[in-house]
C-alpha cells in the first residue's frame, strides 16, 4: 500500500468518524429539545420529531456496515457488551419507529398541515407517550454503552486534545 492510499483511506475514516460523531451530537440535542413539548410547543416538538426520525434514518445508513457486521456474528464470536449494545441499539430503534409514527397518528399540526387524517385515540397517545418515556431510558443505556467512543471523539473534535 502505497503511502499516499493509506492517507486516502485515513483521511475518509477520519471523515467518516466526523460525521458520526456530529450526527449522534445531533441527534441526542434533537432529542432532548424534542422531548419537553412545553419548551418547544406542539408545532414544533411535531416537525423536530419527524426531522430527528429522517435524521434517525440517516444515521442508521451511516451505520449500515456496522449493523450488518454485528448481526452476521450476533450468535457467534461476540463478545457479550457487543451483543448487549446490539440489543439495547435494536429495541432503541424500535421504540424510536413507535415514538415517529405514533407522533404522526396523534398530531394536531403536522396532519392537518400535510391533510393526513388524525388517528388520535387514547390508546395511541398512551403508546406515544410510553415508548417516549422508553426511549429516554435507551438513550441513556446507549450513550452508556458508547462511552468511550463518545470520550475519545469528544476529546478529538471538541476539546482537541
Amino acid at each position: 500500500m502505497t503511502n499516499v492510499t493509506f492517507e486516502k483511506k485515513k483521511a475518509r475514516r477520519f471523515s467518516e468518524t466526523a460525521k458520526n460523531y456530529w450526527l449522534d451530537i445531533t441527534l441526542f440535542i434533537a432529542f432532548v429539545v424534542d422531548m419537553n413539548v412545553r419548551f418547544t410547543g406542539i408545532p414544533i416538538h411535531e416537525w423536530l420529531g419527524i426531522a430527528f426520525g429522517t435524521a434517525l434514518i440517516y444515521h442508521l445508513m451511516l451505520h449500515w456496515k456496522w449493523i450488518v457486521q454485528i448481526t452476521k456474528r450476533l450468535f457467534t464470536q461476540l463478545p457479550a457488551k457487543q451483543r448487549l449494545r446490539y440489543i439495547v441499539d435494536l429495541l432503541l430503534f424500535v421504540d424510536m419507529v413507535i415514538v415517529v409514527i405514533t407522533g404522526i397518528w396523534i398530531s394536531r399540526v403536522v396532519a392537518q398541515q400535510l391533510n393526513i387524517p388524525s388517528l388520535r385515540t387514547r390508546y395511541f397517545d398512551w403508546l406515544h407517550e410510553t415508548s417516549a418515556e422508553l426511549a429516554i431510558i435507551l438513550v441513556g443505556l446507549h450513550i452508556a454503552l458508547s462511552w468511550k467512543w463518545i470520550a475519545t471523539n469528544t476529546k478529538k473534535y471538541i476539546l482537541r486534545l
